[in-house]
């Protein structure tokens, strides 16, 4: 070092006036409400701590005076851990998920959420019966419209009977007395847009409320809260942190920033803190098709390794081709970490992609491509596939491993069979043991002659009454029971809905891809997916784009990279300023490409190799010297 040399000026500190701004917003006399722009690796989590610290250090005595406190909204049970953990545990805050959030600001109302379910359960039932006025009767969709029709009837029966509801966001809450995910958004979003009392309340207990991935947080609740942010923008802030090209669930508000109302601040974070400069320079090439938005990498980050290696779509042996890219990248970066496969993050863009490879391909094709369906099922969130990943096949595998213990407890915990008021209810307790006993033994007779249907266990366990089924499972089995005794003409002209119908599919499934499906939906399996890893960052990435494995399915790689043209659906969605499957492939390769913090790789197969080379080589997103068709030699 030279003595007296003037300091070298870094970007280090490029974002450190950010925090300020967002604390001069957060104000009990004088509230702004903002939307924090927080690309991938930010540090957005920094910013929105800090924010929160400001807060206790100069309100906390005013707010405790009149109990009042702070609310933060997370998308993830660990991220609310995160959140918590680094604000030592302040009881100042209220940090929880949307879900959790909007249960405890109506838990209690049971008058009101009581009238809500029966003016929902009347609205439905009236439909249903005006469908099935006009549907043909005998039919596999009047089937399943009556048994939809009965449960929600029986559901309004009982309704004055329920002197309190309850709501747990970590189960599948199928007691009579339980409301269910979505009812539990939806009902808080009402409340708050109908009931001034509600409003009034809620702005009085929280001045202050900041929303981290504000742009996948459910867009009823957010528009909600936008209506209450401009009736009571003298006294509430709200606060959104995010950035609207990381929203992967199709339930997220799209285009959030431009949906703002008047008089909202929108500060920046430019700098990306997690990836080395050859991955920002890559990430904001793939972004500029979307938007402005522009990052810089920190002065003191590695220069990194982004590389392409693109290879025919029928290639036969790709497991054998991905080991010679992660061969091949250990060599490049003289990391030995490629060499492990367990110390490389292997991501799929397409979930179908990874189906086909675990396994559940069948399984995906029913379900995935219903929208109403598509976001609880890639969560395993799912009501009718949860049935099966959550009650029959744990007491399945314990019976099968010969774990008398765990089978017990899990239909303990589970069944009605055992459940409290059954034995309570009964004279001869003993019997009931059997009983369950005698049910557990008829599903597990199913695998005498091979590998049974989900629509069997599914049969059986309604037989039995091991487990309660859910709903949507107990129409689509009133439609596959339905007797053939009709003509084809009035199946035809009153045909199941796509929701029953890909019910239908579901359950002509092998029970066996529940198990793979269970670990994918877990981020058990080796591979992952954009949602696995929201928010995580890894030294190497690996991320594969198959569009022969997706087979066009909401997503498509060689259209985003140049090896087919954009459909003429794409192109009208684009000029309607509507979500086409080019948007959707675009945040996910972004999301991926920005977890890496040392080197990427890109595997992608594709139907026109020279073509993709030749793209993503003119349009800027690799140098020549990046793209390999095949492996390098």
């Amino acid at each position: 070092m030279n003595v007296g040399s003037a300091p070298v000026e870094t970007n280090v500190t490029r974002d450190d006036g950010v925090e300020d701004e967002i604390a001069s917003y957060l104000d009990l006399e004088n509230p702004k409400s903002f939307f924090l722009f927080a690309g991938a690796g930010s540090g957005k989590t920094r910013s929105l701590v800090n924010a929160l610290r400001h807060i206790a250090t100069k309100y906390r005595d005013t707010l405790r005076l009149r109990a009042r406190h702070v609310a933060v909204i997370t998308y993830t049970n660990a991220a609310c851990d995160e959140i918590t953990r680094r604000l030592e545990y302040d009881p100042l805050f209220v940090v929880k998920t949307i879900h959790s959030f909007a249960w405890s600001q109506i838990q209690g109302f049971n008058s009101d959420i009581r009238e809500w379910l029966r003016t929902n359960l009347q609205t439905e039932i009236a439909d249903l019966t005006a469908e099935e006025a006009k549907g043909r009767a005998g039919t596999k969709a009047s089937a399943a419209r009556l048994a939809s029709i009965e449960s929600k009837q029986r559901r309004l029966a009982r309704l004055d009977e329920i002197k309190a509801f309850t709501y747990n966001p970590n189960s599948d809450n199928r007691e009579r007395n339980a409301l269910n995910h979505s009812e539990v958004i939806k009902i808080f979003a009402t409340f708050l847009l109908e009931k001034s009392l509600m409003q009034r309340m809620f702005v009085e207990k929280y001045p202050f409320l900041l929303i981290d991935e504000s742009q996948d947080t459910n867009k009823t609740l957010i528009d909600a809260l936008l209506t209450v942010q401009q009736a009571h923008a003298s006294r509430f802030s709200l606060g959104l942190i995010g950035d609207t090209m990381q929203r992967i669930y199709l339930d997220g508000k799209e285009n959030i920033e431009s949906a703002l109302p008047p008089g909202w601040e929108t500060p920046e974070k430019v700098l990306n803190h997690r990836c080395p400069k050859r991955i920002v320079r890559l990430i904001n090439a793939i972004r500029s098709g979307a938007d402005e938005q522009v990052q810089e990498p920190r002065d003191d980050a590695i220069e990194g390794w982004a590389r392409l290696f693109v290879f025919p779509v029928d290639t036969l042996d790709k497991p054998a081709m991905e080991d010679g890219v992660r061969a091949y990248m250990t060599t490049l970066t003289d990391d030995a970490g490629w060499s492990d496969r367990d110390q490389c993050k292997i991501l799929t863009l397409e979930h179908h992609m990874a189906a086909k490879r675990m396994g559940f391909e069948q399984l995906f094709e029913a379900i995935a491509p219903i929208e109403a369906f598509r976001t609880a099922f890639l969560d395993g969130s799912f009501a009718p596939s949860r049935f099966f990943t959550h009650s029959v096949l744990p007491l399945v595998t314990a019976t099968q491993r010969g774990d008398k213990f765990l089978a017990t407890k899990i239909i303990r915990e589970t069944s009605p069979l055992l459940s409290k008021d059954k034995l309570k209810g009964s004279e001869k307790p003993l019997d009931q043991l059997r009983t369950a006993q005698a049910a557990i033994d008829s599903l597990m007779s199913l695998w005498a002659n091979g590998e049974p249907t989900c629509g069997a266990v599914l049969e059986n366990v309604s037989g039995t009454n091991l487990f309660v089924v859910p709903d949507g499972l107990k129409a689509a089995l009133a439609a596959s029971r339905a007797e053939p005794v009709i003509s084809e003409d009035d199946e035809e002209a009153d045909p199941v809905g796509e929701n029953i119908a890909a019910l239908l599919t579901f359950l002509d499934c092998p029970f066996s891809m529940i198990a793979p499906y269970a670990s994918y939906v877990a981020h058990e399996a080796s591979f992952d997916t954009h949602q696995g890893v929201k928010g995580l960052e890894f030294d190497r990435v690996m991320v594969l784009m198959d569009d022969g494995d997706a087979r066009g399915f909401l997503f498509g790689y060689d259209k985003l990279l140049g090896a087919k043209a954009p459909s003429a659906n794409d192109l009208k969605n684009a000029e309607e300023g509507k979500d086409s499957s080019l948007d959707r492939t675009r945040r996910l390769f972004y999301v991926t490409c920005s977890r890496a913090k040392s080197s990427l790789a890109l595997v992608a197969y594709s139907t026109d190799p020279d073509a993709m080379k030749a793209h993503v080589t003119q349009s800027g997103l690799f140098n020549e010297d990046e793209v390999y068709l095949g492996l390098p030699t």
